[in-house]
Formats: structure tokens, sequence, C-alpha cells
């Protein structure tokens, strides 16, 4: 059964498998994973809620005792040319290093990129081990379409379990869905039909490929264009999105879109994610002076997206 915590996560969802709460996770890591590509387009950089999901895992390695974070670049298994992978590769790493010095984060936070380990014989057998349990799905047309990115994603999340200890998982979530504790072949082929690839469909495959592991699963919101409302993977941004860049200045990104229920709904979010998990870890920012609310929320934006790049 589905349990929740009772921590102070300033989002929602915010669900924990029975094992995070059960069994002690000190000396393990808080994981989560960025990408280089959606499925129909290569990423601009990190949007402004990647900072959601870099807090929040934060916020979970300080409530339940664990050791570190460990953020996993994917660099395989996308159709982009390969001078373009490198230099997402690049600009990720350098974003993140650069956050990490800024905000004194080096003895905690850890990147790895998936692309180091691939060739080593221990994920070639986790590899080859969950084709194998995959077989059943190989007809399904959209198995067909995404298959060899799922396993390589279900692969690299054993891989971590094993060499890294990570178990718990941040990821991102549209809508409100339960924690599957349990799938079968039924459950996994109603996500693999459906084709969502978020990564409720991969954590959850995960729990039909290694149904024994005590690995926890976090979901925050995802991110959300601004101008209409759709729903994104909340690190990864492309050009048909109107979203904001996490190195564009977000107040004067803000400011040139017009007032809407979408952009109200977004900085909503901001304030209770971005800003709520930011003054839990770090302290209430000061104030501004007499100003509105909305300009009060913009300008404590500005301040942290300043705090990590560096620009304050």
């Amino acid at each position: 059964m589905r349990q929740s915590t009772n921590t102070k996560f300033a989002n929602a969802p915010r669900y924990l498998s029975s094992s995070a709460i059960n069994n002690s996770v000190r000396g393990a890591k808080v994981y989560f994973g960025t990408g280089l590509s959606t499925a129909k387009e290569e990423s601009c950089g990190f949007g402004i809620e990647f900072l959601n999901t870099v807090l929040t895992s934060l916020v979970i390695m300080k409530e339940l005792g664990a050791d570190s974070v460990l953020h996993e670049i994917g660099t395989v298994g996308y159709h982009i040319s390969e001078n373009r992978r490198r230099q997402l590769i690049t600009e990720q790493l350098d974003i993140i290093a650069n956050m990490v010095k800024n905000l004194c984060l080096e003895n905690v936070y850890n990147v790895e990129t998936s692309h180091s380990y691939h060739d080593c014989d221990f994920f070639q057998c986790i590899l080859r081990y969950v084709k194998e349990k995959m077989i059943p799905f190989y007809n399904l047309p959209n198995f067909q379409n995404y298959g060899d990115y799922t396993v390589i994603q279900i692969a690299q999340m054993k891989f971590l379990y094993e060499t890294e200890k990570t178990k718990v998982k941040v990821g991102w979530v549209i809508g409100n869905h339960p924690v599957l504790e349990k799938v079968n072949i039924c459950h996994a082929s109603v996500l693999i039909n459906q084709g969502h690839l978020n990564e409720y469909y991969f954590d959850s495959l995960y729990r039909y490929v290694f149904a024994d592991d005590e690995y926890s699963f976090v979901y925050i919101p995802a991110g959300m264009d601004i101008i209409n409302g759709r729903k994104y993977a909340p690190y990864t941004v492309t050009k048909s999105q109107h979203r904001p860049l996490l190195t564009q200045p977000i107040k004067e990104y803000l400011e040139s879109v017009p007032d809407s229920y979408h952009k109200r709904k977004a900085l909503r979010c901001y304030e209770k994610t971005i800003i709520g998990n930011w003054e839990y870890l770090f302290g209430e920012i000061e104030p501004f002076g007499c100003i509105s609310a909305e300009e009060l929320l913009v300008e404590k934006l500005q301040y942290i997206q300043d705090r990590v790049l560096g620009l304050n």
C-alpha cells in the first residue's frame, strides 16, 4: 500500500514507497536524471524548473538522512548528432559545476554521465537481463518504437542502484498518480500501450523487472508551458516550448510574457516548489521593500537564479 511521509516537502504530489519509510537510507543516495533531448526535439538547455528537481532532492536527502544526491546525465540513446550531443553534455556539466560551487554543495552533490559506464561488463550484464525480462512486450507497437530506450533507462537505474546505493529516485509526473508498489505483466502492458515516456513510466516498468528492489520514487510536478499550459519534463526545454531557461534572466523573461491564467499558474507553482524548497534549505529570502506579492515572487526567483549562476 502507498504511504506518505510527514516531511516538509514544499511540492506535491509527494509520495514515498514504504521501503523508504521502513528502512534507513543513511549512507545511500537520492538520485535523479536529466537528458539531452525529448522524443521529438533536442534540448535547448535546463529549464528554470530544473531547480525544483535539484532542491527537492536536497530536501529529501536532509529529511531522510541520505548520504548525498546523485545527478545522472543520460547521454546515450538519442537521435541527435554526435557534435550536438557532446555540446549539450559540456553545457550541462558546466552549469552543474557552477551551481555546486556557488551553493557550496561539493560534499553532497555528485554527477554521473551514463556513457561513462555503458561499456563495462556489469552494465552489459544488467542490460541483457532487462532485455530478456521485456521479451513479452516486443510485439507491442509502442515498445517497437521506444523499447530500446526504455530498456536502457531501466538498466541505468539498476546499475546505479547496485553501484551507487541509489535508494530514492526523484522524477516528474503529469497529474497525481500513486506510486505502484507492485507491477505485473498487465500493468506493464497498459503503460507501454499508453506510451507516456515520463519518469512514472520508467519507474513502474523498473518495478516489473526488479520487483524486490527497495527503490523509492518521489514525483514532482511537470514543467509547464507558460503560454499554453502544456506539461513537459521540468529540466528539458525545447524550441517549441514557451518556458524560461535556467540561464535566461527570469525577471526579464516573465516581464515579457503577458498576464494570463497559465502565467499565474506557473508563478504559483514556482512559489510552492522552487522558492518553498529554497527557503526551507537556505533560509527565508529577505524582503525587497514595498512591492506587490507578484513582484516579490519574481524578485525571489531572480535572487535564487542569481545565486545558482553566481551572479550576486
